[in-house]
């Protein structure tokens, strides 16, 4: 039988719609989702509603945490944060190892979080886009062969890559737009992409990433 692997990105920042929230928050470096991030969270939730997954691990930022928790009340499943799905721990993004809040309290806001679940693997800080790449494979490749069905990963955009490609075992070009998604399929002993950067289960168009978000982007983007 085949198994399914659905990656999600967050949906749209907190900090993207306001400039000025970084400068008043007391954590900075792990906004929520904005406004318009909370509709295409539950518009993913109503996209995979119906498809048989059996299995949620989400990246322990908040605003993977806020997307997954939509998407589990959707499926009625638990949420696995696993910290080897977390946020490319970057010099450039981070100045210090970014403060992720306990796993209990943020189980007190999102019942769907499994609090018995231990990640996998902890990333370094700091660490370059090969090793982020490299600790993604591992995490992705353990969680296939350890759990049983079909599984749906919300992560961020350069790890939601890395995901893809620790599955193909190669690095083709992926698009991966606020809340898109991507579908991977292991059929006959390999794994193939159906598609990457969905995002016609969105209701409301596009919204856009602040010019200084770009530029970050660039100086951290794989090449």
């Amino acid at each position: 039988m085949s198994q399914v692997v659905w990656i999600a990105r967050h949906g749209h920042r907190q900090d993207y719609a306001d400039l000025g929230w970084r400068r008043r928050a007391a954590r900075p470096h792990d906004p929520g989702l904005s406004a318009a991030g909370v509709t295409e969270a539950q518009d993913l939730a109503t996209r995979l509603a119906q498809e048989p997954i059996q299995h949620i691990f989400a990246s322990p930022f908040l605003r993977t945490v806020v997307t997954a928790a939509h998407v589990a009340a959707a499926l009625n499943l638990p949420i696995n944060l696993e910290a080897g799905l977390g946020e490319h721990m970057s010099s450039k993004l981070f100045r210090t190892r970014p403060d992720i809040l306990p796993i209990d309290q943020m189980a007190d806001h999102f019942p769907q979080i499994d609090r018995s679940y231990q990640s996998q693997l902890i990333p370094n800080f700091p660490e370059s886009v090969e090793e982020a790449l490299a600790r993604t494979q591992q995490v992705i490749q353990h969680l296939i062969q350890t759990c049983p069905g079909n599984v749906l990963i919300v992560t961020h955009e350069m790890i939601g890559k890395g995901v893809i490609w620790g599955l193909l075992n190669r690095r083709p070009k992926v698009q991966f737009p606020t809340c898109g998604l991507a579908k991977l399929v292991h059929e006959q002993g390999q794994w193939e992409m159906l598609f990457h950067g969905e995002t016609a289960h969105l209701s409301q168009p596009r919204h856009p990433i602040p010019e200084i978000w770009n530029y970050l982007l660039r100086q951290i983007a794989h090449r």
